[in-house]
């Protein structure tokens, strides 16, 4: 009875160990797939540039603690040889993901001491070092010493190898405590339990050997830590896995932080850029065209001086009127808001347009407002449609009176298939070819970029001595949508 209850605890026992080599295991692979799908490249992170290594040692060295549990299992269907071939690829597999580990804690410190050069000398001294001594695992297969001498294999690695590795990776995470501060406070508790995690991994993993190999482990090993604790090492080793790879999971939510960051600048940044852009195209049409106007109604001035004095008069008088009207929306832009337009609906606005044009320049202007009545404001869904719509025909009646040489133009509006049409057509020298000139030409590409943000359509048509024609189709139901990167018209919403 006595042997029966002894077998039974030998096989709980063995049962548990298989078990903690599980969860130790799964515990660290997990942590290397966790990385392995939060690892951010491109992060400014610091211990981003390091995290490969760490998600290589989880990986691997979950996979070797993985051994310990299905070697038992297929023993019975393997010759010795096999078995033991079958332990050294786990010792080998196991050093190489302490070597990893290793590589992870020095080239996080030499970043953070922004030292790049030979951080991998240590690690690779090392792992050579117990490369050396486990190669002569090969002359001693089938002969009895051979489990022996794997056993001190392991109880080098971990001295050479784990030991350093958990201490040095400690201290490199330790010293990211700034950095991490300032991206995010609430990180730092999670960062000290990492640090001790890797603490207690080198005291466990490095100092606690299967074997005795020298004065240390005469008092440190396997044996005399159960005798004096009572429990088996492996059941701390799992405390320390869960441990390791619950805070370094927490610590990786930094990232989504930093990307979040990252986004709200770009936004921030895009907004600035299209608030830019729309500064200018709005000085271009507005002020610009304002000043242009001031200096034709300035040219005209010239030959009253001497024969119309009143007349004259009266028109400095309204230069200086529009010149006040100038002053007042730079300073609006200045402040950093949009000069105010008049509640005015789209016909007032184009008969406004089409009178100043009429005084300032003499052009000869037909304006052809053929809408029946139709509700616009309920079947455009544009904010401040009307106003791009009159910034189109103003800056066309420009491009009439500066560049075509035309004594007439005609404004013409009209509703057409779920369409609202506009057309500025004139009788000037043409320029001979249908134009695709939104890239030469600021006030052509402003035009084509209004209507853009209408979801309209944008022809200018043209033949040598037949005057131009510019022609706008803006869409029923439509809602601006922001423009895309690359396409014309990005950065304009307005």
């Amino acid at each position: 009875m006595k042997y029966y209850s002894t077998g039974v605890k030998v096989m709980d026992d063995m049962l548990n160990l298989r078990a903690m080599y599980f969860l130790y295991g799964l515990s660290f692979y997990t942590m290397g797939i966790a990385i392995a799908f939060q690892y951010r490249s491109y992060s400014s992170f610091r211990l981003a540039y390091s995290l490969r290594l760490l998600a290589a040692f989880g990986l691997l060295h979950g996979l070797s603690e993985w051994g310990s549990v299905f070697i038992p299992v297929q023993a019975p269907y393997l010759d010795l040889i096999s078995i033991w071939k079958a332990v050294a690829l786990q010792r080998l597999l196991q050093s190489v993901s302490l070597f990893f580990l290793f590589c992870f804690g020095t080239k996080l410190i030499f970043d953070s001491r922004h030292r790049n050069y030979w951080w991998f000398t240590l690690p690779v001294t090392a792992f050579a070092s117990w490369l050396i001594q486990f190669g002569f695992f090969v002359p001693l297969l089938g002969t009895t010493v051979l489990a022996h001498w794997l056993l001190i294999s392991e109880s080098w690695a971990r001295y050479l190898l784990a030991l350093p590795a958990g201490l040095i990776t400690a201290y490199g995470l330790f010293l990211q405590i700034p950095e991490v501060k300032r991206m995010n406070k609430k990180s730092v508790l999670d960062l000290y339990i990492a640090v001790a995690s890797f603490v207690l991994f080198a005291l466990s993993s490095g100092l606690v050997v299967p074997e005795k190999v020298g004065w240390l482990s005469k008092i440190i090993n396997v044996q005399t830590f159960r005798e004096y604790v009572g429990l088996p090492i492996e059941a701390f080793r799992t405390a320390t896995a869960f441990m390791a790879t619950w805070s370094i999971s927490r610590i990786l939510t930094i990232f989504d932080l930093e990307k979040q960051r990252q986004i709200t600048e770009s936004r921030r940044v895009e907004a600035v850029y299209r608030e830019r852009e729309r500064f200018a195209r709005d000085l271009h049409d507005d002020v610009i065209q304002s000043v242009y106007g001031v200096g034709l109604e300035l040219q005209t001035t010239i030959p009253l001086i001497g024969t119309d004095e009143k007349g004259a008069v009266q028109r400095v008088n309204a230069a200086v009127k529009r010149l006040n009207e100038v002053i007042h929306g730079l300073r609006t832009y200045i402040q950093g808001l949009e000069t105010p337009d008049p509640e005015y609906d789209l016909q007032t606005w184009l008969v406004d347009t089409v009178e100043r044009f009429r005084e300032q320049t003499g052009l000869e202007v037909e304006l052809n407002f053929q809408l029946n009545g139709y509700a616009l404001n309920q079947v455009i869904g544009v904010e401040g449609w009307q106003r791009q719509v009159k910034q189109i025909v103003r800056e066309a009646l420009t491009n009439v009176v500066q560049h075509a040489g035309a004594s007439k133009a005609q404004v013409n509006v009209q509703v057409k298939a779920d369409h609202l049409i506009v057309t500025v057509k004139d009788n000037g020298k043409g320029i001979g070819e249908i134009l695709d000139s939104s890239r030469k030409h600021l006030g052509l590409r402003n035009m084509r970029m209004r209507a853009r943000l209408l979801g309209g359509d944008f022809q200018l048509l043209s033949g040598k001595g037949a005057g131009t024609s510019l022609i706008i189709e803006i869409p029923f139901f439509y809602e601006a949508k922001p423009a895309v990167k690359g396409e014309p018209g990005y950065g304009e919403q307005n």
